[in-house]
């Protein structure tokens, strides 16, 4: 489930409900990631409505080899 795009969330909604909204789904997300040679698996969010980039979400294994993720707002389009 590489190279995709999740969408979650409107424009009109609190940037507050939006990070929720991302955190949520990036959680579903952990156990479809497939990694091949890449260590970080980087998925853009976008809003549902106007498509407006809410976050990239950075997948990768931690030392123990679970799927972990950090959402990275900065790049944000809202």
């Amino acid at each position: 489930m590489n190279n995709k795009a999740i969408h979650c969330g409107n424009t009109t909604d609190d940037f507050e409900k939006l990070k929720h909204l991302c955190k949520f789904e990036a959680e579903k997300l952990t156990a479809n990631i497939v990694f091949s040679e890449e260590d970080v698996v980087k998925i853009p969010f976008w809003t549902n409505d106007i498509p407006e980039l809410i976050c990239i979400g950075h997948f990768y294994k931690n030392e123990k080899g679970v799927v972990t993720f950090d959402l990275d707002f900065s790049q944000t389009t809202l």
